[in-house]
């Protein structure tokens, strides 16, 4: 792997620490037992994800270590989005998610052959969370896990 693809490997690994906050954060701050199951699923899409993109990293001889910065501005977001009603939420995150979907699909077109596997699962997982929003926003709230779940290697957390 080039250093120029492993600094985006980086960058997408402190991005999933900040998702895996950001999941938890929200989970822990709505009474809504439906929204928090949807939180917990988010959060760990998002350290499945960090995992894998770990692992490529390991793989390379990087030492990968969480930015603690990430989980300060998880906070922002969560105050933001958590201060919404569930419907605004998910129309806020939707264009987010999209804008990550664009970058995440040229860097994947760009990725090294020892680094398509875990560029794909990077914009695969994104694209789960965008069918997640959509399904919501659209009124599929009883289907709108399935994307997320999918992708999945371990059970949902707990509400």
């Amino acid at each position: 792997m080039s250093d120029d693809y492993v600094a985006y490997l980086n960058e997408c690994f402190q991005g999933e620490v900040l998702g895996e906050a950001l999941g938890a954060a929200l989970a822990e701050s709505t009474s809504d037992p439906d929204h928090r199951r949807k939180w917990r699923a988010f959060e760990q899409l998002e350290r499945e994800t960090k995992e894998r993109i770990r692992l490529a990293l390991e793989t390379q001889g990087e030492t990968v270590r969480e930015d603690p910065q990430q989980f300060a501005e998880a906070e922002k977001w969560a105050n933001r989005y958590g201060a919404m009603p569930w419907d605004e939420a998910m129309a806020a995150l939707k264009p987010v998610i999209e804008k990550y979907i664009r970058y995440f699909e040229k860097r994947e077109a760009q990725a090294p052959a020892d680094g398509i596997d875990v560029a794909r699962a990077i914009t695969r997982h994104e694209r789960a969370l965008l069918e997640f929003t959509v399904r919501e926003i659209g009124g599929h709230s009883e289907t709108s896990l399935e994307p997320i779940v999918r992708l999945l290697d371990e059970p949902p957390l707990a509400a």
